[in-house]
């Protein structure tokens, strides 16, 4: 009990705004004896942190912080040339090969990476501060790899690390879509759905699957939980070394470190300190956000459920500022405005210090905003689950506005992930954490490798990608009818991956039974008529989905409607009013209207629809050509529905930073490639100011130079 109210003290006293003054060596004492007792190591470690973000006022106590600094680990914290001998050696100790002379690991940093460069597979669980990242930016220094594959959950994060990576595009050919062409020494970012989809690799000596809690998130979303299933056995039936990272995780399924000959490595280690500072007395909560956003010093990150949520969030924080709009962002408002609608929240917001991130937001966009608030060209960055998935900011304190994602409260492990997005390494080494509602219980967190454990959870469409050695008898029985039917051969199967066999088979039984009246609808090549689009869009959505409302579709007929409103008209602006016009399904506001046309074109357009459609062209070919003779294709539709019926290269080049509209102006004035490697070069080479371009978007387009 004397040591806990100890430790409340010390917290207490290093978070005051008082002086420590005469009380600063007596403090360091204290600390000294968390520090030095292996019990209760993380506690010091998290008080030298704090005392660490009070260094000036410890004026002449520079040797005992060093001291105690070392003793916990906390190399990079050290100032080289202020080291004795003894502290030099360890501090060289922990400074990895072949990177800049800058970079020195701390403890726990440096022991993954021996172990890594000597061979072995790791999982890590780390806090987000703990610097997982920079260990895959040290071996890539080795050249000891010739090929890499790095894996992560979102597009957002593909944009994130190939950035962080161009330092070594002089040596590796930087590889984020699936139609570039393989060089001799690569490096590969990809989604797990775009590994899956990737047909033939080169040997990948080394590949990194980032998040990796998200193997066993079946509940939360089983299509992209199999995906990164079917990414790392795909990846490492092929010989390669891994190392998976994520935080917060204490246990994995007993057997699996020697099943895939692996170390697991959990720590608490972390290199900044959260402090929980509860908001609990509101009656009404965006009144209370507003307030609190006005006391905050510092760059904010403000956590809500839904994009919806963000938008009211938003609003309201620009509403209540009486700045004024901030100039930098004229270009910007006026673009957006005209691209997309005068209303639409995210320029208006922006103008005022307030970001917002969501998944609706096209990634160039929601791109522009993590680097205006890291820039601190804005104080306040509002956002969903999507920018706490793994990508870095620079917020010094975090707002846990809402206690959901996904529709569900969050357990302890989604609130730590959120809670570790404040504080920044060498920024900020206490990063304040505000909650407007009571945190989770602690738990232990355990995840899941549903390729591995193969229980009732695991889903067929998951089963069907394993080999049969790697099958469990359990399995072997469960797919025992879709092995012993003969409507679908199985590697047909297999090549519709992610999608549930049942269903497949399923599909191919009604196709079997209908006439040549009815078959007629599906026999088409090219660019469907709006007969053709509604009859496969009914029958992807009978067989090949959950049948669910998602992303604004409710329905296969509606599902065609959108594709051909698409199919005929690709200007945002023009489709945005559409949704506007009065009648029964008219959206509430221009903020509704705009994210119905993005999430229609991010989830369905470039996503489901060629997924689905391919699949559903693979079965209708085998059993059309078999009874009639001939067979409907629907690559090329499936294929210009994937790039938004536009240019392939503009939706490529919104992941680097570069929006359709700015990309579609550029092909008017010279004739971009449809090959994304010939058209990055092409775009790489261009004078922003011979293009025509507003001062916004030659801008912009000098950005994403940068980069390519």
């Amino acid at each position: 009990m004397a040591k806990n109210m100890t430790i409340r003290y010390l917290r207490e006293r290093l978070s005051s705004r008082k002086k420590i003054g005469e009380e600063a060596f007596h403090l360091l004492h204290l600390i000294s004896a968390y520090v030095n007792d292996a019990d209760t190591e993380d506690v010091g470690r998290e008080l030298v942190l704090r005392a660490l973000d009070r260094r000036e006022e410890f004026d002449g106590l520079q040797e005992v912080m060093d001291a105690l600094t070392r003793q916990v680990g906390l190399f990079p914290y050290l100032d080289e040339d202020s080291l004795g001998f003894r502290d030099l050696l360890a501090y060289e100790f922990h400074r990895p090969v072949g990177v800049e002379e800058s970079v020195v690991f701390h403890r726990a940093q440096a022991e993954v990476y021996r172990r890594l460069i000597n061979g072995e597979n790791v999982i890590l669980s780390a806090p987000t501060s703990f610097g997982k990242s920079r260990i895959i930016d040290a071996l890539l220094a080795s050249e000891k790899y010739v090929n890499m594959a790095v894996v992560v959950p979102t597009i957002a994060l593909i944009d994130e690390t190939r950035k962080r990576l161009t330092a070594f595009r002089d040596k590796y050919k930087i590889i984020t879509q699936v139609s570039q062409e393989v060089s001799d020494k690569n490096i590969f970012i990809f989604t797990a759905e775009r590994v899956v989809a990737f047909e033939e690799f080169p040997k990948i000596d080394f590949f990194v699957i980032d998040e990796f809690y998200k193997i066993g998130a079946l509940v939360e979303d089983e299509s992209r939980t199999v995906a990164l299933n079917q990414a790392f056995y795909k990846l490492h039936k092929a010989g390669g070394q891994f190392y998976m990272l994520g935080p917060n995780i204490q246990h994995i399924p007993p057997g699996l470190e020697d099943r895939f000959r692996c170390f697991f490595y959990s720590t608490h280690f972390a290199t900044v300190a959260s402090e929980i500072i509860p908001v609990f007395d509101w009656d009404n909560d965006i009144h209370r956000l507003v307030e609190l956003a006005s006391e905050l010093d510092g760059q904010t990150l403000i956590y809500c459920r839904s994009p919806k949520r963000v938008n009211e969030v938003a609003r309201a924080l620009f509403a209540a500022t009486t700045q004024q709009p901030d100039e930098y962002f004229d270009g910007l408002i006026d673009w957006a405005s005209n691209n997309f609608h005068p209303d639409w929240v995210y320029q208006k917001a922006l103008g005022s210090g307030v970001g917002i991130h969501h998944g609706k937001l096209p990634r160039s966009l929601g791109q522009y905003s993590v680097a205006a608030f890291n820039e601190e060209k804005i104080k306040f960055l509002v956002c969903t689950s999507t920018l706490i998935e793994g990508v870095n900011t620079k917020a010094k304190n975090v707002v846990i506005f809402d206690n959901i994602v996904g529709g569900k409260k969050f357990d302890f492990f989604t609130f730590n992930n959120i809670k570790g997005r404040s504080g920044r390494m060498f920024q900020h080494f206490v990063g304040r954490v505000f909650v407007f509602h009571q945190p989770p219980q602690e738990e232990l967190p355990f995840v899941d490798f549903p390729l591995f454990t193969q229980d009732a959870s695991t889903p067929d469409s998951l089963l069907i990608q394993l080999d049969e050695e790697d099958l469990k008898p359990a399995s072997l029985e469960r797919l025992s009818n879709v092995f012993r039917q003969d409507v679908l051969p199985i590697e047909l199967i297999k090549a519709n991956s992610g999608l549930d066999p049942a269903s497949q088979v399923q599909l191919a039984e009604y196709l079997s039974s209908i006439g040549m009246d009815q078959a007629k609808s599906l026999l088409w090549t090219g660019i469907p008529s709006w007969e053709e689009v509604n009859a496969a869009s009914v029958l992807v959505w009978d067989f090949l989905t959950s049948r669910r409302p998602r992303s604004g579709v409710f329905s296969g007929k509606q599902l065609a409607f959108k594709i051909y409103a698409l199919m005929h008209e690709q200007n945002v602006r023009v489709r945005v009013e559409a949704e506007l016009e009065p009648g029964q399904y008219q959206a509430k506001s221009a903020d509704e209207a705009v994210e119905r046309v993005l999430e229609f074109d991010r989830n369905w357009a470039s996503f489901e629809i060629p997924r689905l459609f391919m699949a559903l062209s693979k079965i209708q070919e085998y059993v059309f050509k078999e009874r009639f003779g001939r067979a409907g294709d629907y690559s090329f539709f499936s294929a210009r529905a994937e790039a938004l019926f536009r240019n392939p290269v503009a939706v490529a080049l919104e992941e680097y930073g570069l929006p359709m509209q700015i990309t579609d102006k550029i092909a008017k004035i010279i004739p971009l490639s449809d090959e994304i490697d010939a058209a990055i070069c092409e775009i790489k080479m261009l004078p922003p100011e011979g293009m025509g371009l507003l001062a916004f978007e030659e801008d912009l387009l000098r950005q994403a130079q940068q980069y390519l």
